[in-house]
């Protein structure tokens, strides 16, 4: 990428970057490529397991939370994670190796930062910012 952003390979989605929509009304996929046209965007099995699991198990808001972001998910490509890890490891560990995490978790963005990488995340509930 060239401009005003360095370098990522992608931008790998969190879980709850999917509730977005929903909770704000915000279009992630949209935000993410005004802010790095061109860039592919990805999720984890993890948060595809966690989206599955709150669509049988959460509660009503989940659920129908659950539901936007499945049709988000429709739109991404599935990185696969070697082992069994937590996320937020598996985003560590994709943030070290040149992918932008696009997550609200405040404190896993520290540690991506802590780390030399790169975050989106929620701002003033109406777009997302890079950092």
């Amino acid at each position: 990428m060239k401009g005003l952003y360095p370098s990522v390979k992608g931008v790998v989605l969190d879980t709850n970057m999917l509730f977005v929509p929903y909770q704000f009304g915000v279009d992630v996929l949209e935000e993410i490529q005004r802010i790095l046209p061109g860039v592919k965007v990805y999720t984890i099995p993890q948060v595809l397991r966690e989206i599955e699991r709150l669509e049988q198990e959460g509660s009503l808001k989940e659920r129908l939370a659950a539901r936007v972001a499945r049709k988000i998910l429709e739109r991404v490509e599935v990185l696969p994670v070697e082992g069994e890890v937590s996320a937020d490891r598996a985003l560590l560990e994709l943030a070290k190796l040149g992918y932008a995490i696009a997550t609200n978790d405040r404190e896993l963005r520290k540690k991506i930062r802590e780390l030399g990488g790169y975050s989106l995340y929620l701002r003033e509930r109406s777009h997302l910012e890079f950092g």
